[in-house]
């Protein structure tokens, strides 16, 4: 007699556990939206007690320059490169369709950083903050979507279609970028922590509930054509 592993409730979870953590994290930056609309753009409590203690103990002349070079990591000229390497090689291999759907991604989560940020209009921190100049809206924060849904498509692609055995390695290096980017945000202050954490949740919801559905759907190969 064969004994069942798995419950009903495992079965729900793996079917519908990404869909779950998509609609908790829209739920969740919507709720950083509201109250940013609600106080009328100035910082939350816990936008003033992070920067706070940023100032306190870690900002320094010394470490700047480094987190200025880490912030760039995704910046829009160093994003739109990759993503050409990205489709370039993707060509060469015969795999067109997995760059397409990486460029399609980040262009797609492009718009939709530009519409939130028009329909929020929250003011950048002070000037007296700022290490750097940033031009436009504050909420979401563009870096923070944009290395979330560009490094987390790459984290998907990387855990469905590469067989290596390093390939574990790869997804942590790549989970690492989005976090650290956030934090040069905010270290830098063009942003404050609920723009970042907001964006972030934002791209997390847009690739569980919409980019990658859909791109699996269209555009990318299934398993067994990528054999």
């Amino acid at each position: 007699m064969q004994v069942c592993d798995s419950t009903p409730h495992d079965s729900f979870l793996r079917r519908y556990g990404w869909q779950i953590v998509g609609i908790l994290a829209v739920c969740s930056a919507t709720a950083f939206a509201i109250a940013v609309l609600l106080a009328h753009g100035d910082p939350l409590p816990m936008d003033t007690a992070v920067y706070t203690w940023l100032s306190a103990h870690v900002i320094s002349p010394s470490l700047t320059p480094a987190v200025v070079v880490f912030t760039q990591m995704s910046g829009v000229a160093t994003l739109i490169g990759l993503t050409a390497v990205i489709l370039v090689a993707a060509c060469a291999l015969r795999r067109w369709r997995i760059g397409v759907a990486a460029a399609v991604n980040l262009a797609v989560e492009a718009a939709l950083n530009e519409m939130l940020k028009r329909i929020v209009a929250r003011p950048r921190p002070p000037l007296d903050h700022r290490l750097i100049d940033e031009v436009g809206f504050s909420f979401p924060s563009g870096h923070a979507m944009a290395s979330t849904a560009f490094y987390g498509f790459l984290i998907y692609l990387v855990y469905r279609y590469w067989r290596r055995a390093i390939k574990w390695v790869a997804i942590v290096l790549l989970a690492l970028v989005p976090p650290i980017v956030m934090a040069t945000r905010v270290y830098l202050g063009v942003h404050y922590a609920s723009d970042v954490l907001a964006g972030c949740l934002y791209s997390i919801a847009y690739l569980t509930l919409l980019s990658i559905p859909i791109m699996k759907l269209t555009l990318l190969p299934t398993d067994s054509e990528h054999r």
